[in-house]
């Protein structure tokens, strides 16, 4: 607790970085479970799997930057947006490639 005395993130840090690795553990499990396919030559798959990265990176760079103790605390609210921006950018990528594999999987399979 010492350490984090005069941390502005402090109280928003621990739920960002819960809610980023339950999201990154369900895409995750997502994906490869597209990977396990006879056919992999479907080019819809190659595009749920750019939108799974996509958002894969994206959370994991929004987590970097969550857990970073490394920023002015002057700036901490605009260095939050920024990190939640990339957070919000990875869960809609990532959920966008969800949606369209359930897309794909009722209506055009």
């Amino acid at each position: 607790m010492y350490i984090m005395q005069g941390d502005p993130l402090f109280y928003v840090r621990q739920p960002l970085v819960t809610a980023g690795g339950i999201i990154l553990g369900f895409v995750l499990n997502f994906a490869t479970s597209l990977v396990k396919r006879d056919n992999r030559s479907d080019f819809i798959v190659f595009l749920v799997l750019v939108f799974v990265f996509v958002g894969v990176a994206f959370l994991i760079i929004a987590l970097y930057r969550i857990l970073n103790r490394d920023y002015s605390r002057k700036e901490a609210s605009k260095y939050y947006r920024r990190s939640l921006h990339f957070f919000l950018t990875g869960v809609i990528f990532s959920f966008s490639g969800g949606l369209l594999k359930v897309i794909h999987t009722f209506f055009l399979s």
